[in-house]
């Protein structure tokens, strides 16, 4: 079976750990930046194409290569490049692959952290409070695009001259779209990340949720260190969110803060993909990339959750994951 990877970084490359080592798979990877880490693994075909947001040039390059390698499963592993494939479904392409293809209109929900706050508060979840930008804002708050990841253009202020200056900064960046929310106090061991995988049947196969110890960034984003956890509190709400929705297909995680004070679970954000270090669940037994393609190809796969795991190893960021002692 030949399986296109979309993206050599980040999730990508957990995708191309986890999968690289089953029988009768030949694996192909693009990417917008020919130096992406992931197009340098000797296991794979690798493949230069234009950004996903440069959209008529993006499909002219897919096609092509849906059709010269005849590739059988599609795996886009990045926001991007989910957003790519979701706008050109939604434009009528119809390429000749197994992918999951969520509902476009619940896709769109998802990948707006403005969208998914209003949806959300409306169907009584707790999420942060969402300021407009001529309300009274009650500081300190955080500031950040609606339609990136990884921490792009997200920052926290505590006076309204700060946040106005960010603001103008976001705007430049990345256009009127843009959130401003309560910041929710955490510190350490607050970003808990729950990942899913939905099959094309609406049912559950995949459950892990991840704690991250250390992050790149104070208040979270790009987990550089933690463990997969026994959190039933927090899969439960990520499942009820989402079924509030209208629910989901294939790959998601909901990356959730626990409050410093009161210790509930606030959404932060969700990404419409395997989380960026969702290796650390394949060193634990739990190869969702591996659920994912028996899914496509066979519409069942053996669930995956916590209840499996016998000694759940940590990770700590290296060139890519490494497993360390418990």
């Amino acid at each position: 079976m030949n399986v296109l990877v979309l993206s050599a970084t980040a999730s990508a490359i957990n995708v191309l750990l986890s999968l690289k080592d089953m029988p009768n798979i030949k694996i192909f990877v693009t990417d917008a930046d020919p130096y992406a880490a992931g197009l340098y693994y000797t296991f794979v075909t690798p493949m230069v194409i234009p950004r996903a947001r440069d959209l008529g040039e993006y499909r002219k390059a897919l096609e092509y290569i849906l059709t010269e390698h005849k590739i059988d499963i599609l795996f886009p592993s990045s926001d991007h490049d989910m957003e790519g494939i979701m706008e050109l479904i939604s434009h009528g392409w119809e390429p000749n692959v197994k992918m999951f293809r969520p509902d476009y209109k619940i896709y769109r929900t998802f990948s707006d952290k403005l969208a998914l706050n209003i949806e959300l508060s409306k169907n009584g979840f707790l999420v942060p409070k969402f300021f407009s930008s001529n309300e009274s804002l009650q500081l300190p708050v955080v500031v950040k695009p609606t339609r990136e990841g990884g921490g792009k253009g997200v920052y926290i202020v505590d006076n309204e001259q700060e946040c106005s200056l960010k603001l103008a900064e976001i705007r430049a960046r990345f256009g009127d779209s843009y959130i401003i929310q309560e910041y929710i106090p955490g510190g350490v061991g607050s970003i808990y990340m729950v990942v899913l995988i939905y099959g094309q049947d609406g049912k559950i196969y995949g459950e892990s949720v991840t704690q991250s110890h250390r992050t790149f960034y104070t208040w979270g984003a790009s987990g550089m260190a933690g463990t997969i956890v026994n959190e039933p509190e927090a899969a439960e709400l990520a499942q009820d969110m989402i079924a509030s929705l209208g629910g989901w297909v294939g790959p998601i995680n909901l990356e959730f803060k626990r409050h410093a004070e009161n210790r509930r679970f606030y959404l932060m954000e969700a990404n419409c993909r395997l989380n960026g270090y969702s290796y650390l669940n394949t060193m634990n037994g739990l190869n969702f990339p591996k659920a994912m393609y028996e899914l496509l190809l066979e519409g069942s796969t053996t669930p995956l959750s916590y209840k499996q795991l016998s000694q759940p190893m940590n990770f700590v960021y290296g060139l890519r994951e490494k497993p360390i002692a418990p």
